[in-house]
């Protein structure tokens, strides 16, 4: 049965991760001349070119950035077995957060990935507000998080957070719901702290737009409740936009931005398990 080498598998995410052969070579302890001949090698047996090289390094091609996410996991797992027939693996919990925001729909499978490929984690999630997950995760009370953050807000990239989707923002409300007769705009939105809630007041006061906030929320599924109550409109992400909502048309609303999730992994002094299934999550979305 044809498969991928390990060894050719750690340069190449190695090389991708860094950005040049030269570099990735120095992560995995071997030559560029040595790492060059496995990353050939890597592509004969895929049959296609997997990294572009010009001056200012290497970057995936398409079919690579495919391979990219196999590599991770296959790697990830790779450890894991080893740990496992070493008998080194012990019950190790995963704290995970996930902002409210996030697809409900998509948040049982990655749960049942992640349980299916780390056996040895009992995992501990929680739902909450994107700002409130994410000091969460900087001060280290979780491991991993999954947060929402407003274009331009200007997060640092780094390498221990992954890109996941951007997604437009919209006003939204019962369908058919009047605001004419309303001189204050009726809001529905969650606490203070949360970052749409902020948007919203801070664009319709731009807007000159009078509003008073009609019912406040302690999570998303609360709020979309209201909204299909009629209580009033809210600013939602487009994949939150559930079943009895639509989008709010009104002079009265002003223009909104978009949005985008991103994975926040567990930091590099974080044990063996809890990194192995960081390297898991990431797979999971590349």
């Amino acid at each position: 049965m044809a498969s991928f080498d390990l060894d050719q598998l750690k340069a190449f995410v190695a090389v991708a991760d860094a950005g040049s052969i030269s570099a990735g070579a120095t992560r995995v302890f071997r030559s560029p001349s040595a790492v060059s001949e496995q990353l050939q090698k890597l592509e004969r047996a895929a049959g296609a070119a997997l990294l572009l090289r010009s001056r200012q390094g290497v970057a995936p091609t398409a079919a690579g950035q495919r391979l990219l996410g196999h590599a991770r996991q296959l790697l990830a797992l790779g450890e894991l077995a080893l740990h496992d027939v070493r008998r080194e693996l012990r019950r190790t919990e995963l704290r995970l957060g996930i902002s409210d925001y996030y697809r409900p729909d998509q948040i049982a499978g990655l749960l049942r990935h992640l349980s299916r490929h780390c056996p040895q984690l009992r995992l501990q999630v929680v739902l909450g507000t994107s700002a409130a997950i994410a000091r969460d995760h900087a001060e280290g009370a979780c491991d991993a998080a999954l947060v929402m953050q407003l274009d331009g807000a200007g997060a640092a990239r780094t390498t221990d957070r992954v890109a996941l989707r951007r997604e437009p923002l919209a006003w939204v409300a019962a369908p058919g719901l009047d605001l004419r007769g309303e001189e204050e705009l009726p809001l529905v939105l969650l606490p203070a702290d949360c970052a749409l809630h902020r948007l919203a007041l801070q664009r319709l006061r731009r807007h000159r737009s009078p509003a008073r906030l009609a019912h406040q929320a302690s999570g998303v599924a609360g709020l979309q409740a209201a909204l299909r109550a009629g209580l009033g409109v809210g600013c939602l992400n487009a994949s939150a936009i559930g079943e009895g909502l639509a989008v709010a048309q009104s002079p009265r609303l002003p223009a909104l931005p978009s949005c985008s999730f991103r994975l926040d992994l567990p930091p590099a002094d974080a044990g063996a398990a809890v990194r192995e299934a960081g390297e898991v999550l990431r797979a999971y979305f590349t």
